[in-house]
């Protein structure tokens, strides 16, 4: 093991227990039993085939959004916008989907996610071109990207595309949606995990390979390490920054894939539930690895379906604490881990001059 690797591995294991250690304490204070709580968590999740599938459903929209906000952050560019992002190219795939469902069934998802692509994409190519040109934080302008963009599909779904009385759009046909695990392996019966999940997996795998194994990847992080000595060792920073944001970005559509065509068919207002945002946590947990982010993803489904069941028990926002303590301790961990091995990597070269 490499000593980065180490040290991220080290300071993950320490987020991780930190935020155990914060959240049973902020349990005692509310009169409850961590083991207990815990407990119930781990067993709503493990003790059936449908809570298994029911998490892993739950993890595949954050393993694909948390892969495009990888590398977007791997440049150094902070991606607030990807639950703007996610929704305008879930909403062209639902549509693109009703436009052309009498295409053979793997050329009609192709199309639908390539459109989803371009259009997230050009959402994020924008705050891309705001930040070289003007000089802009990306955080200002994806943040209020984010309320241009839900106006933009309010208007568009309620004035042309809902089904009448509702928030969604008509419902795709039959013959062109993914199919369900449970339809396979009996063991996941009833529950909502469809084939969108493998494609979540081959997404994270690419992404390793583009992030780790290319020269645009060695490119992309040398950006992120440090723009100013990429620049003068003749990278273009720039066009290396669009694209990243524009491929990032356009990432984050294919999340939607996991609704619209594996599980209800149509394009609903609210249906990523924060997903954009659970996403940062999940990436930053991994350290922005995208085989890490399958891991991460799969913990913050853990706690998102497994809160359900302690609903009764503690307040239902204790889910939601858990996940900003995890940023928090991630942001806080690190930075001291870093520190203490900078220390120590200097004390051994003082040692070796010795």
């Amino acid at each position: 093991m490499s000593k980065i690797a180490k040290i991220n591995l080290i300071s993950i294991l320490l987020s991780l227990l930190s935020t155990l250690i914060i959240v049973s304490i902020l349990l005692l204070v509310l009169n409850k039993n961590p083991f207990e709580i815990f407990s119930l968590i781990f067993s709503e999740v493990f003790a059936s085939g449908y809570g298994i599938g029911q998490t892993l459903f739950k993890a595949t929209p954050l393993i694909i959004c948390g892969c495009g906000l990888a590398i977007c952050f791997h440049a150094s560019l902070f991606n607030i916008g990807a639950e703007g992002q996610l929704n305008a190219g879930s909403f062209i795939i639902a549509i693109v989907a009703l436009k052309f469902a009498d295409l053979p069934f793997p050329m009609l998802l192709v199309v639908c996610m390539l459109c989803g692509f371009i259009v997230s994409g050009i959402f994020g190519l924008i705050p891309a071109y705001i930040k070289i040109k003007k000089d802009v934080s990306e955080v200002i302008t994806t943040i209020m990207f984010n309320f241009i963009i839900f106006a933009l599909i309010n208007y568009f779904l309620l004035d042309f595309f809902a089904v009448k009385s509702t928030m969604h759009t008509e419902k795709i046909p039959e013959n062109a949606m993914l199919f369900k695990l449970s339809d396979i392996i009996p063991f996941f019966q009833g529950s909502s995990l469809n084939a969108s999940f493998f494609i979540a997996l081959i997404i994270a795998v690419l992404c390793y390979i583009l992030i780790y194994k290319t020269s645009f990847g060695y490119k992309l992080r040398a950006v992120g390490f440090n723009e100013t000595a990429s620049r003068y060792i003749g990278l273009k920073t720039n066009k290396i920054i669009l694209i990243a944001f524009f491929t990032g970005a356009g990432l984050t559509s294919l999340a939607g894939i996991n609704f619209v065509f594996g599980y209800k068919g149509f394009y609903e207002m609210g249906f990523a539930s924060n997903v954009g945002f659970t996403a940062i946590a999940v990436a930053l947990l991994a350290k922005n690895n995208p085989v890490g982010i399958i891991f991460s993803s799969l913990l913050f489904a853990i706690l998102d379906y497994g809160g359900l069941s302690i609903n009764q028990l503690v307040p239902k926002e204790l889910m939601l604490v858990v996940q900003g303590v995890i940023i928090l301790s991630i942001l806080a961990v690190d930075r001291l881990v870093n520190i203490y091995f900078s220390k120590q990597s200097s004390l051994d070269k003082i040692g070796g001059i010795a």
